[in-house]
């Protein structure tokens, strides 16, 4: 009897510790699926996104915000990056802490990050996180945008590795898609369809 009650209580050890290390992998380790976290809103930045989406092959989490940006009220926008104000988000339907990389396609309003994506971004949502960005622009892009792009994901202690830009001003879809193709090829020829079955 007594041999039986310690080969049973060896037995719930071993089970416990194997349970045990089987969550502590699932928590070292998380997915490896991609995902696109984009903002847009002319519509051009969702084109990009769409093509990023069906060249790797990965879902897509919209980003949204609740304050009035059309028409006159144009100048939320200008407010926004001028004040450094943060967005009014709109709700996050995904849950995109289990997916790594992070692709982000973003407008960039008045040489900074459009103020919706800023503002998600700003919370330190994808600390840790590897991203590859794509920006649009209107025309009134330079080299010291990028660096402010870069540096201010460095501050949120996320691992950049790659980037690109695509000019959308007097562009047809088509044009964008096609921009959109070369900067695949040309910024991240590694990741040029690495997700095939949705797994890195």
């Amino acid at each position: 009897m007594k041999k039986r009650l310690t080969l049973l209580l060896f037995f719930a050890v071993l089970a416990a510790y194997v349970l045990d290390q089987a969550k502590a992998s699932a928590q070292e380790q998380p997915a490896r699926h991609p995902l696109i976290i984009y903002y847009s809103l002319t519509s051009n930045t969702r084109i990009v996104a769409a093509e990023l989406g069906s060249e790797f092959g990965c879902e897509r989490l919209e980003l949204t915000s609740m304050r009035e940006r059309t028409g006159f009220w144009k100048v939320n926008c200008v407010i926004d990056q001028l004040f450094d104000r943060d967005d009014l988000p709109g709700p996050v339907k995904l849950d995109y802490t289990q997916y790594n990389p992070i692709i982000i396609a973003c407008p960039i309003w008045i040489h900074r990050l459009a103020s919706p994506m800023r503002t998600f971004l700003d919370h330190k949502r994808l600390t840790g996180k590897d991203v590859y960005v794509v920006v649009t622009h209107q025309g009134n892009y330079e080299e010291k945008n990028e660096q402010a792009v870069r540096q201010f994901l460095a501050d949120q202690d996320m691992h950049l590795k790659g980037y690109g830009a695509v000019l959308t001003r007097g562009k047809t879809e088509a044009e964008i898609i096609n921009e959109t193709k070369s900067i695949i090829k040309r910024n991240f020829p590694e990741m040029e369809k690495p997700f095939s079955g949705n797994s890195n």
